[in-house]
């Protein structure tokens, strides 16, 4: 590529970032922010100290260069200028050397201190507003439905969750005390200005509305950007998380090479996006970092023509000259504030939106989901229809009864609908028609964490958490015994394998229980089922990855484990279709009754539960 084509590409790239968005992504209404201000309720005490020393901190360094005028009008030149009149009592003070000495020394003892207690409760502060946010966040983020998370990548999820609240406690910890120290630096050293010489602060007053042109210019297309680039970098995350998850699968298919050039594909937006964004904050700091020298110049030559024409001490000039310096800066920065400001206000405007999303009805205390004192185990699907798309039903006028106690197996194709079947008792989806019930009650109704307390959960698709066997087996009831977690162990033939490991229960299992087999995997899944004791089973596909004798040896401990609980058990392996009472099949979206079946068990359908449990229709 010559040097025409680049400088093309860089005017095209000009008018690209440039060009005014047709809508300003991830704006935040004043309602918006006032809910975030909810977060530091808790330690609105450490901020007031925060904020009270940041004052104090700012007062002492505007004095600090006022140190100069008395340096050279009062100690060396022993004269007094026409703004001695309202700083004379400090001017007669420190008019002896080793009392301006003294002072500086005390101002500067002070300011230290100060500004170590200042760092200590803005620390305190910064921190305890991001754990509120983010504990509040996650626990919401976990009462959404369980429809949310199956619609949405892990990574995409965990970036929304970790990357936006950083930015957000970054903004917290850095930008938003530097704003109210700048703020109180302007608004004191602007008094002291005017008291100095008002006709020159008038000049610097006169540049204001250059820096609010920027803004207006910058700040919407900042926006965009940052929304752009937030937005890529979850996907980048997404597809990140989607290749490690899935790495097996990647190697045995030697898709390496492919997978990295999706991956790079994802990252390259990304880095387009992150750079368009960089170019605009560029932009917009150039015509700041402009407007400020002009007023620099501005102010040395409307100055020095103030000093020779002896309207202005030198001293007077000096401090002037002095302010403006670190002035000038103070004041870029604080009209920076809205541009720098806009990747935190657009991942305020993403977590927003995560708050905005309601979670599960009944999921929360208070609430209304109702909680019934005992549970019978019997679920009725009356003419209930389901479909992912409105266009494509699943299921059509399913209508069935399991009673209590009774093991009812589900067969049909795959993509059926067995496993959305699962998923609708689970209340993971809702039925866009007809009803689900649990003894007579509208699943709908109930609270969706106590159902789920009442289902004890088998699948093919079982998730084992990065910690010890024991903690693994204990998840499904955290404040059980070990010896009941034993107990469950041996139930599920599990045990043995156990003891067998040099660290017994106390064995890591590895991420997802890699350090296991799939058959250890499986019984620990179904000793879990054992120690949670619910009276309702799902058995998805139990044994579709083991092999016959493995399969052997779990059929026989769920013979065991579907005793006396209302199971639904999904399966074509003709040595679990034994375990059930009735056979159910799924075809063309409805549910009939194989009538060729022959029950391995008789139930009654009037039976009593066991003790604990409901007899109640």
């Amino acid at each position: 590529m010559n040097i025409t084509d680049h400088c093309r590409r860089t005017i095209a790239f000009t008018r690209e970032i440039m060009r005014q968005p047709v809508t300003a992504r991830g704006d935040l209404r004043f309602s918006d922010l006032a809910f975030f201000l909810r977060f530091a309720r808790p330690i609105w005490r450490v901020g007031v100290l925060a904020l009270a020393a940041t004052a104090l901190v700012s007062a002492a360094k505007t004095v600090l260069p006022l140190s100069i005028k008395f340096f050279i009008d009062n100690v060396l030149l022993g004269e007094t200028s026409a703004s001695d009149a309202l700083i004379a009592g400090a001017g007669g003070i420190l008019s002896s050397l080793d009392a301006l000495i003294v002072a500086l020394l005390v101002l500067g003892f002070f300011t230290g201190g100060m500004d170590l207690l200042r760092n200590y409760w803005t620390a305190r502060f910064r921190e305890g507003y991001a754990f509120n946010i983010q504990t509040t966040l996650v626990e919401h983020v976990l009462s959404f439905p369980l429809s949310y998370f199956k619609s949405q990548q892990t990574g995409y999820i965990m970036s929304r969750l970790s990357d936006d609240v950083q930015i957000l406690q970054y903004t917290v910890s850095q930008y938003l005390p530097q704003i109210v120290a700048n703020a109180l630096y302007v608004t004191f050293t602007f008094a002291i200005l005017c008291v100095l010489n008002l006709r020159l602060t008038l000049v610097v007053v006169a540049f204001i509305p250059l820096y609010l042109l920027v803004n207006a210019v910058f700040i919407r297309r900042i926006r965009a950007a940052t929304h752009r680039e937030r937005e890529r970098q979850a996907y980048v995350s997404r597809d990140l998380q989607e290749v490690i998850s899935g790495i097996d699968t990647v190697k045995s298919h030697a898709a390496e090479d492919r997978e990295m050039h999706r991956v790079s594909g994802t990252l390259r937006n990304m880095i387009d996006a992150r750079i368009k964004n960089t170019m605009l904050s560029a932009f917009s700091e150039y015509f700041r970092i402009g407007t400020m020298s002009l007023m620099l110049i501005a102010v040395f030559w409307f100055g020095g023509n103030e000093v020779l024409a002896g309207a202005m001490s030198v001293g007077d000039f000096v401090a002037f000259a002095v302010y403006i310096v670190t002035f000038a800066p103070t004041v870029n920065t604080f009209f920076a504030f809205p541009v720098v400001m806009q990747p935190a206000l657009t991942s305020a405007a993403r977590l927003r939106e995560l708050f905005r999303i309601h979670g599960e009805a009944g999921a929360a205390p208070g609430t209304g989901g109702i909680v019934p004192a005992t549970v019978q185990g019997r679920i009725e699907f009356s003419g209930v229809r389901f479909g992912y798309t409105a266009s494509e039903p699943v299921l059509l006028d399913a209508n069935f009864v399991a009673r209590p106690g009774e093991v009812i197996a589900v067969i049909g194709r795959t993509g059926a609908g067995k496993t959305t079947l699962i998923n609708l008792i689970l209340r993971a989806f809702a039925p866009q028609e007809g009803t689900i019930t649990l003894d007579n009650c509208d699943l709908a109704s109930l609270d969706p964490r106590w159902l789920r307390r009442q289902i004890s959960l088998v699948s093919q698709d079982l998730f084992l958490f990065h910690t010890t066997i024991e903690e693994n087996i204990r998840y499904s009831r955290p404040d059980a015994a070990f010896e009941d977690v034993i107990e469950a162990a041996r139930k599920a033939r599990i045990h043995d394998d156990i003891v067998r490991f040099p660290e017994g229960y106390g064995t890591i299992v590895g991420e997802r229980g890699t350090q296991l087999s799939v058959g250890q995997r499986q019984r620990v899944a179904i000793a879990r089922a054992f120690l949670k004791d619910a009276p309702i089973l799902i058995l998805d596909e139990p044994t579709s990855a083991l092999d016959m004798q493995t399969e052997d040896q779990i059929r026989r401990t769920l013979r065991d484990l579907v005793r006396d609980r209302t199971t639904i058990l999904v399966s074509h392996r003709p040595s679990l279709l034994e375990l059930a009472d009735r056979v159910l099949m799924i075809e063309g979206g409805r549910v009939r009754e194989c009538m060729g079946a022959e029950p391995a068990r008789q139930v009654d359908p009037d039976r009593t539960p066991l003790s604990g449990q409901s007899t109640a229709p």
